[in-house]
């Protein structure tokens, strides 16, 4: 029995020196395939945002600037694996004053040009091709105009907050190049339709603008829209009731001569909100008129409140002659 015993022992150590040996060098067999795999140069096509200068002024571009160019790279792995982390990258200039062109079909090479890849993702690779590689131009003179800009803007906000300021675009105008056909039928240049749902805060961010048609160009890709977000607080304030028009010799008392009004206003104005900011009007005319109950007229309100209840809407009146 105790044999049998030292003999399983012997087995069980044996098989787990094995076992350990087999790890160690398969561990060193991916150690070596990996700095192998590192080491080895490979093709890779990136998506790079682009940015363009001196566009031809006499000229109109067939079709639309891209806003990114597939450029095809060779590097090594390492250095392929650490610009794949990069998340984005940063805009690549291309100058047209710098780029060559075909005057006969009005073509400008991209690969003509010196392209600093390297400020974009921070490493020196061999550069293969750049996806489009030419802009065309026709030989149309492109007209163009300054037009304002208006944000297609839908915004919800918590219950409690609301937008305190009105959403301000910069920059306000932007310039349209194209065909004067195409130009002719434009006054307001639009963003693309933003819905923001559950807003609680002050809000900025560029929104790219919405071509029409084709054969337009802003000299901008996108502008800055911006609004302030405050939260809300209930309030009431106790207002007397003028008579308005009253152009009569009797003495009449309003019955109530004073209402309520319950209201919201952004936190940042709630110390500015006092009686004066309000004015409520009966008419005189209604009296005139014999009418029972007279209407109560809100007619001075600041812009930074929100009524939500007059009380009461109606009032009655005792003339004394």
């Amino acid at each position: 029995m105790n044999s049998s015993n030292a003999i399983t022992r012997i087995r069980r150590l044996l098989l787990g020196k094995k076992v350990g040996t087999f790890l160690i060098c398969l561990g060193i067999a991916s150690l070596l395939w990996v700095v192998h795999a590192l080491n080895r140069n490979y093709t890779y096509t990136l998506k790079v945002p682009v940015k363009f200068l001196n566009l031809p002024s006499n000229k109109l571009i067939v079709g639309e600037l891209p806003e990114k160019l597939d450029v095809e790279i060779k590097t090594s792995g390492l250095k392929l694996l650490f610009i794949s982390l990069k998340k984005n990258y940063n805009e690549v200039i291309v100058d047209f004053n710098l780029m060559k062109n075909n005057a006969k079909s009005q073509a400008y090479s991209i690969n003509n040009v010196y392209f600093n890849l390297k400020n974009s993702i921070n490493f020196d690779v061999e550069l293969i091709k750049i996806r489009p590689d030419t802009l065309f131009f026709s030989i149309n003179k492109s007209n163009s105009k300054l037009l304002p800009v208006k944000a297609n803007l839908k915004v919800n906000c918590l219950p409690g907050y609301s937008i305190i300021s009105k959403p301000t675009i910069t920059p306000a105008y932007v310039t349209v190049s194209g065909d004067s056909i195409s130009l002719q039928k434009m006054d307001t240049v639009y963003t693309y339709f933003l819905n923001l749902k559950d807003v609680h805060q002050n809000f900025t961010s560029p929104v790219q603008l919405k071509k029409p048609y084709t054969s337009i160009n802003y000299n901008v890709k996108d502008v800055q829209l911006s609004f302030n977000v405050d939260k809300l607080i209930e309030s009431t304030i106790k207002i007397p009731v003028q008579i308005m028009n009253n152009t009569g010799n009797e003495t009449i008392k309003l019955l109530p001569n004073f209402i309520t009004i319950k209201y919201l206003v952004a936190m940042k104005d709630y110390e500015n909100i006092n009686e004066n900011s309000f004015k409520a009007v009966v008419n005189f005319e209604h009296i005139k008129e014999k009418q029972k109950n007279l209407q109560v007229e809100i007619i001075r309100t600041p812009s930074e409140v929100k009524i939500i209840k007059t009380t009461p809407s109606t009032i009655s009146y005792l003339i004394y002659k």
